[in-house]
Formats: C-alpha cells, structure tokens, sequence
C-alpha cells in the first residue's frame, strides 16, 4: 500500500512531462507553418513583382520597336527621295551631254555608254540603299537582344566597321563619272570613248567591290548575333513555359 502511494507522484510526473513535450510539439508545427506561409507570401510577391517588371519590358520593347519601325520608314522615304532626285539630276546631265553630241556616230556611243553607266549607277545606289535598311533592322534586333541583358560587344562592333564600309561603297558610287572625250578632234573615232571610259570603268569595279565588302560585313553582325538570337529564344521558350504553367495552376 506505501509502495502504490510512493509511486503514485511519479505517475503524475510523467504525465505532466509528457504534457509539456506535446505541447512543444505543437508550437513548433505551429511555428513552422507560419514561416512555411510567410515563404509562400514571400515567393508569390516576388513573382507578382517579376511579372508587372517583364510586362513592363515588354511594353518598352514593344514602344521601341514601333518607334523603330517609323524611323525605318521615314529613313526609307528618304532615301528613295534622295535616290530619285540624284537619278533624275543624272538623267538630265546625260540628256544634255548626249543632245550636244548627236550628230555623229560617236554621239551616238556616247549615249548608250552612258545610258549603262547610268543604270550601273541606279542599280550600285539601290544596293546601298538595301545595306542601310538592313542596318536598321540589325540595330533594331541588337536593341532587342541587350534588353534582356545579353552581350552583344561583338555585334556592335562589327557592325561600326561595317556601317563604315557601307558609307565608302557610298562614296565610290559618287564618284562614278561619265566618260568624256577630252580631244574634240578624235571625237569621231570609238577609241576615244573607249580610252575616255577606263577611268569610269575603274571607278565601276572599285564601287562594285566596296559594296561587296559592305554586304559581307553585315552577314558577319548577323553570324555574331545567331549565339544572342539563341538565348532570346530560350529565355522566351521560358517565359511561354512559365505563363503556361501558371495558368494551368491558377486554372486548378
């Protein structure tokens, strides 16, 4: 009987230790559930606040390259005004040359030599007129591209070296002249326009090679833009992924 009495205290003891561990137990479930929320809240601000950001970039992007797109098109209007008003400047000086010349044979090979040239000239100008749209459609995509935050070192400067490029094809064009027969006495004979056009024809094949060297240029800026290219796809492929994802899970 004195032994249960003794043993009894210790029963109780037991049960009140028992009690406290429970009961810390269930504040630490408690604690941790509270932090487990906090992390939640924590990540859906964080991508609360990365969406309104990409979104943001979007509409920059998408501002910038409307702004682009009408710069393009006035740049193109441009140039074909000024491209039609030098055809035009050199289609009334052949005009004049070739009414002064008419009455002989040789005039008259005057006038189909500069009819050619004439048409070389057009065609080198609307080449370079090409080479300056596409330089606009590279800047625009190299602006693309470094607004999430990809190098584009390499582009840049390839593409400097190929604007200057571009800009000495446009000066050889320039300086394309029209054969003139410098003796008046041998103005009868096809040698002297033949001898009177080697200098033109020099100044076409110098024109001819800058405009290649200029176009080769460009396709090195659009190789060196493939790796960027590839990352901005994959960041997209990503974003598409995401948004997809957070749909389906909001959808649920």
């Amino acid at each position: 009987m004195i032994a249960s009495l003794i043993a009894l205290p210790n029963l109780s003891l037991a049960e009140s230790n028992y009690s406290d561990t429970e009961a810390a137990r269930e504040a630490s479930e408690y604690n941790a559930e509270q932090k487990r929320e906090t992390i939640k809240d924590e990540i859906e601000a964080k991508k609360e606040a990365l969406e309104q950001e990409m979104e943001q970039n979007r509409e920059e992007i998408k501002n910038r390259v409307e702004e682009r797109k009408e710069g393009l098109k006035n740049k193109i209007e441009e140039r074909r005004e000024e491209l039609k008003q030098n055809l035009e400047q050199k289609r009334e000086e052949i005009k004049n040359r070739v009414e002064e010349r008419r009455q002989n044979t040789t005039d008259q090979i005057t006038e189909r030599v500069n009819k050619f040239i004439s048409k070389i000239i057009e065609r080198f100008s609307t080449a370079a007129n090409r080479l300056d749209i596409l330089v606009i459609r590279i800047e625009s995509r190299i602006e693309k591209i470094e607004a999430r935050d990809i190098d584009v070192t390499e582009a840049n400067d390839l593409l400097v070296i190929a604007k200057t490029k571009i800009e000495t094809a446009k000066t050889s064009i320039s300086l394309i002249a029209l054969p003139e027969i410098i003796d008046p006495a041998a103005s009868t004979t096809a040698s002297a326009i033949k001898e009177a056009f080697e200098t033109t024809k020099t100044q076409i094949e110098q024109a001819k090679k800058d405009l290649k060297a200029a176009h080769a240029a460009l396709v090195e800026v659009i190789k060196s833009l493939k790796p960027g290219d590839n990352k901005l796809r994959e960041i997209e492929n990503d974003e598409s992924e995401d948004d997809s994802t957070a749909t389906t899970t909001d959808d649920n």
